[in-house]
């Protein structure tokens, strides 16, 4: 090679080292993995465990922190004959940190279980894969999704209704389908369900998640014209795009979300249609109001009834309601799978307008376009 090529070549590998230098420096999210057990079976090693450890080591000694994201789920298992929920890792042997490439390096001198997953070429160089800041934000609002869902879905027997079918999935009953026959009020205080046409049993006695709606009822003789307020309907949709918007309920909401409590929260729904309708304004409400024991209820009872609801409106009404107060991807997916369809109708009905439009207005306002 002559004097003046390796001149030239010189600074091109000068800035080629720089380069480098500033690549293992930059932070990014890295991924890395845990050890599997031997024979395919998942080791128990808690994949934040180690990295909660490392974090408070470094903050004690005034070292650089870094971030990291190891997503859960709830798994729920029979403990004693009680339902009992724990958190498991949604991607058990991965993990994200938030750091450069050399102060991993640096923590891996204490934590050497943790791993790079494999280099990748990137034309004449190569890398540790990573996710952008983009990419991540996404991978933890559907990992959300999962993480918040409540694994058992069991109606408040409170809002079962004479005519609505159950069944019994574990207990001396398991296997039995019920209809409810007697519900609170009037003197009684139990749910009372009829089993094989003769057997009636007080459903309390079947223990929470002893049992799933099959069916609701859909042969109710009362008509709520006033379901069908625009003005409570609109304002709470206007509402929850203000709260998304700023994170806080103003005061002139805060009244409308009460208003919807005072008529809709003691009114008694017979069918599923004017139950959809109830529950999707009353879960609002409860968003708005911060009630948070109510909003939980209400969401389980409406999660466990959405299998039994038919109607697809109905249906879309539910899972449009439950997208916007939830921000969940699994609602969002399911919502735009029935509405979406409905866009290239010729002329959709005017409910069907509605419920695209508030669709698109959640994807605006929670940012998932």
């Amino acid at each position: 090679m002559s004097i003046n090529a390796l001149r030239n070549d010189c600074p091109d590998r000068g800035m080629a080292q720089v380069r480098k230098r500033q690549d293992l420096r930059t932070v990014r999210w890295y991924v890395l993995t845990l050890p599997t057990a031997a024979g395919g079976r998942r080791d128990r090693i808690s994949p934040s465990r180690g990295l909660d450890v490392e974090l408070s080591r470094r903050e004690r000694r005034g070292e650089t922190l870094f971030e990291y994201f190891a997503p859960s789920y709830v798994e729920v298992r029979k403990v004693g004959g009680k339902l009992v929920n724990t958190r498991r890792p949604l991607l058990f042997n991965y993990v994200f940190i938030r750091s450069s490439v050399e102060e991993i390096f640096r923590m891996k001198r204490t934590l050497p279980l943790y791993n790079f997953l494999p280099r990748i070429s990137s034309g004449d160089a190569t890398r540790f894969p990573y996710l952008s800041d983009s990419e991540m934000e996404n991978l933890r609002w559907v990992a959300r999704s999962y993480s918040n869902e409540l694994p058992v879905y069991v109606p408040d027997s409170g809002r079962l209704l004479e005519g609505d079918r159950v069944r019994i999935t574990s207990g001396y009953f398991a296997g039995m389908e019920a209809e409810v026959v007697i519900q609170p009020g009037g003197g009684h205080k139990d749910v009372m369900a009829r089993i094989l046409d003769c057997m009636w049993v007080p459903l309390f006695e079947v223990k929470p998640g002893e049992y799933e709606l099959i069916e609701l009822n859909t042969k109710g003789k009362h008509a709520y014209t006033h379901l069908d307020n625009d003005r409570l309907r609109e304002g709470l949709h206007d509402a929850l795009g203000r709260y998304h918007a700023s994170g806080s309920v103003a005061e002139e909401d805060t009244r409308l979300a009460r208003e919807v409590l005072r008529s809709y929260g003691s009114l008694r729904a017979e069918t599923d249609v004017m139950r959809c309708k109830i529950y999707s304004s009353l879960l609002s409400a409860y968003k708005l109001l911060g009630e948070e024991d109510e909003f939980v209820r209400l969401l389980a009872t409406m999660r466990g009834m959405l299998p039994a609801v038919k109607a697809p409106q109905s249906r879309a009404l539910l899972l449009v309601t439950l997208y916007g107060c939830t921000d969940s991807s699994v609602y969002r997916q399911m919502a735009h799978d029935l509405v979406d369809p409905w866009r290239v109708e010729s002329s959709p009905k005017k409910s069907k307008q509605t419920l695209i439009r508030r669709l698109a207005d959640y994807d605006r306002w929670l940012r998932h376009g």
